[in-house]
């Protein structure tokens, strides 16, 4: 392994961030510490929390990558005496904890998990989308009556497309529960699967050659895969209720994207007008930086903070 190998690996070990931590820890009673999966989410969880503390008290963010190293600075840190636990709080992805049993999980008073596979899946709603039409795609003119007929063909694509992931959900769940390996699942292409042309969602292939397709993507071998496993499997998600909730964040993220580019150039056959050319499509690195500005934050998050970091300011300003 290189030396450039060598320091990435480095700058992603699960020591990082706490050491990064512990060497700007201070005793300063106005600082709150939180730690974070990804290098995303700092941006998205400092907003919410700048705007509910007051102007003299601060929150630093860490990114860990990825939730075992999260657990993994709980750990630590809860062992830590010259630290100061109250002040410190975790963020971490639901995943499908819903339904596989998740070993990083941390059930504790001070770590906020999401409440569906993760944050990208409370932030890509029709409310949003609504915010996004008029402030990013060049709807801001756009009449009421005409957002709310695009947020329910959004709605109901997006239904469309749950359900059209349910197989390949499915064969996460499996893989997850028999340990398969390599499974890399996160390399799927999903706009590769789909298109959306005219606001609505398209399969470009068969379920059979789709469901080859990701196993391909996901370096496994097809010979694994066991159809009779994937339905029961459904079964259970849809008995469950969970089929909106297990969906990975990463594809739906890709189908927002995908739906938000087809307003642009299919408004006329959608039957909407765009009176104004001030919009641009957007990307997968838009969701952070721009999307999530205009996101409603979940109630379950508000009222995190304000049991954790907002009640710990009150208590020292008493």
């Amino acid at each position: 392994m290189g030396t450039v190998d060598t320091l990435r690996l480095e700058r992603k070990g699960r020591t990082v961030p706490l050491a990064q931590f512990l060497s700007d820890y201070k005793n300063d009673v106005k600082i709150c510490y939180g730690f974070v999966e990804g290098k995303d989410d700092p941006s998205y969880y400092r907003r919410i929390i700048n705007n509910m503390i007051d102007t003299d008290c601060s929150i630093i963010l860490y990114p860990s990558n990825g939730k075992e190293n999260v657990k993994y600075v709980f750990d630590e840190i809860h062992k830590n005496k010259n630290v100061s636990n109250e002040r410190i709080v975790y963020f971490m992805d639901r995943d499908l904890s819903s339904i596989i049993d998740d070993n990083n999980l941390i059930i504790d008073s001070h770590v906020y998990i999401t409440d569906n596979y993760s944050i990208e899946n409370d932030i890509l709603n029709s409310y949003t989308l609504g915010a996004v039409l008029q402030d990013l795609l060049g709807f801001s003119l756009m009449p009421l009556t005409d957002i709310e007929k695009v947020k329910r063909l959004y709605d109901e694509q997006l239904l469309y497309f749950e359900n059209k992931m349910l197989p390949i959900m499915a064969n996460i769940v499996i893989w997850k529960r028999n340990n398969t390996k390599p499974a890399n699942y996160k390399n799927l292409k999903t706009k590769n699967l789909f298109e959306i042309i005219d606001g609505k969602l398209r399969q470009k292939y068969t379920d059979e050659v789709t469901i080859k397709m990701f196993y391909k993507d996901s370096q496994t071998e097809f010979s694994n895969y066991n159809k009779k496993e994937e339905d029961n499997v459904i079964t259970e998600l849809q008995e469950k209720n969970l089929v909106h909730q297990i969906l990975r964040g990463k594809y739906l993220a890709v189908f927002f994207i995908m739906f938000c580019n087809s307003l642009i150039t299919d408004y006329s056959n959608i039957g909407i007008d765009r009176p104004t050319n001030n919009g641009n499509k957007l990307n997968e690195g838009d969701i952070m930086k721009s999307i999530a500005l205009r996101a409603r934050t979940p109630k379950s998050l508000k009222v995190f903070i304000e049991q954790t970091i907002v009640q710990y300011y009150k208590n020292i300003a008493v």
